[in-house]
């Protein structure tokens, strides 16, 4: 879509809304899944997102029942609260039928993934979502359900996406052919992780946020004010919220991604604790986020969405966090059971 066939499309999608006339769209900050625009009119400043990933009514209407009920839960930082259209509806719909709603602005800064503080808030942040989405099981009307399946539902997500795919598409560049021994490693790993799904399915099940991380929260000083992007609201396995943001912390410094996790545990453990069983199986649940991300690219690479250059990236990764899980289980089990156990 060319800029000036997009900027079209904005201006029809602000329209829904009673703004000033003298309101202005800019391109500041926007994700691989949706078209953002900052909006200013007058002294108020909004997030307008347009939907490109689905055109699901019930799934957007599920996100913006969340959000309503959690301006009332007195969580310790903000969450984006959806702005009604001229219809009284917080979902606009466009011309070619995609969605887009509009939210109010929330000030801050992306946290700092090595300021102890950031760490600690953010740990804290993902503790009391937690719990908050767990006080609020019973307010989702039956009609709203999520499309999403739970990550332990992987191999079904991305049924499509078959071992021999995965190698044919290995072998389609002379970069990526590089990747074929930490691909099987990968497709290894995915196997071993749904040999688990019977213990994955016995472990205590809410909703969760489900892509928690630095990239989706905000702050300001040493403090966490705002979580946002709420569009993957699923029923998971409620470890699974922190699986999500400790797949961001394995490096190479190991010492140090080991206290940057024990940082985030100890905080997310002042909201909310969790039990034996969820603590054995959280390295697993980690793993399970990598290969998560690993088949959605590889999905965005066979659909012609990327470049080569980004699934190579994501297999890099997806295989370092999976093997760092297994070499270092041992001292992450000390630092959960220390920070998390009931």
């Amino acid at each position: 879509m060319t800029e000036q066939k997009l900027n079209g499309e904005i201006a029809d999608y602000l329209s829904a809304y009673p703004l000033g006339a003298g309101w202005r769209a800019e391109k500041e900050e926007s994700g691989m899944n949706n078209t953002t625009r900052m909006v200013y009119s007058g002294n108020d400043k909004y997030v307008l997102r347009i939907y490109n990933n689905h055109q699901d009514q019930p799934t957007v209407a599920l996100e913006h029942h969340f959000l309503d009920e959690l301006q009332h839960s007195q969580l310790p930082f903000e969450v984006p609260k959806p702005v009604q259209n001229r219809h009284g509806a917080t979902i606009t719909v466009g011309p070619d039928g995609k969605l887009a709603a509009m939210f109010r602005y929330i000030g801050g800064n992306r946290p700092a993934s090595d300021l102890p503080a950031h760490l600690l808030g953010l740990g804290n942040a993902t503790g009391e979502l937690s719990r908050a989405f767990a006080r609020l099981e019973r307010s989702v009307p039956r009609e709203l359900t999520s499309q999403y399946k739970s990550y332990y539902q992987l191999s079904e997500t991305y049924v499509d996406i078959t071992a021999a795919r995965l190698l044919e598409l290995c072998g389609s560049t002379e970069k990526l052919a590089g990747q074929v021994d930490k691909i099987g490693y990968i497709i290894e790993q995915l196997s071993q992780l749904m040999a688990l799904r019977n213990q994955f399915e016995e472990l205590p099940h809410q909703w969760i946020h489900g892509d928690i991380g630095y990239t989706n929260a905000l702050a300001e000083g040493e403090r966490i004010v705002g979580i946002l992007d709420f569009e993957f609201c699923m029923i998971d396995v409620r470890a699974m919220e922190l699986a999500v943001v400790l797949a961001e912390l394995p490096s190479e410094q190991t010492d140090e991604c080991l206290d940057r996790i024990a940082l985030f545990a100890k905080g997310f453990g002042m909201a909310t604790r969790l039990t034996e069983a969820e603590l054995q199986l959280l390295p697993s649940l980690i793993k399970l986020r990598m290969l998560d991300i690993f088949y959605h690219f590889a999905g965005r690479l066979l659909a012609g969405l990327d470049e080569d250059d980004i699934w190579y990236s994501i297999t890099d990764r997806a295989y370092f966090v999976s093997n760092w899980v297994d070499v270092h289980q041992d001292k992450l089990q000390v630092i959960l059971r220390q920070n998390l156990l009931i």
